[in-house]
């Protein structure tokens, strides 16, 4: 019993301080990359995502309407369409799943 607590001891903070940071990552790109492509597509072009730029500050507001009439959202709330695109195309795939019944 007390190496159980010291297993935990020792691998609580490699998970907190290593793995969930890389979790959250990982998420965040894949929402966004996700996102710049599901955006535009879904507006017809009408909405972009902002496109992360070197020196250039992140917008504040969460969209913008361009001088060219298009509408740019943040980059965080494309990560959240794109996060949000993956849970959809997920729960579709189990209702498929679940629906189809036994083979």
């Amino acid at each position: 019993m007390p190496l159980e607590g010291l297993a935990e001891a020792l691998i609580r903070p490699v998970v907190e301080l290593v793995l969930q940071p890389v979790a959250e990552a990982a998420i965040h790109l894949i929402g966004y990359l996700t996102g710049l492509v599901v955006v535009p597509v879904a507006t017809l072009g009408r909405v972009v995502v902002e496109q992360h730029e070197e020196g250039v500050e992140a917008m504040t507001a969460k969209w913008v309407q361009a001088p060219s009439g298009r509408i740019v959202i943040n980059a965080n709330l494309g990560s959240m369409v794109g996060f949000l695109t993956w849970l959809l195309i997920g729960g579709a795939a189990l209702m498929i799943y679940f629906m189809s019944g036994p083979s």
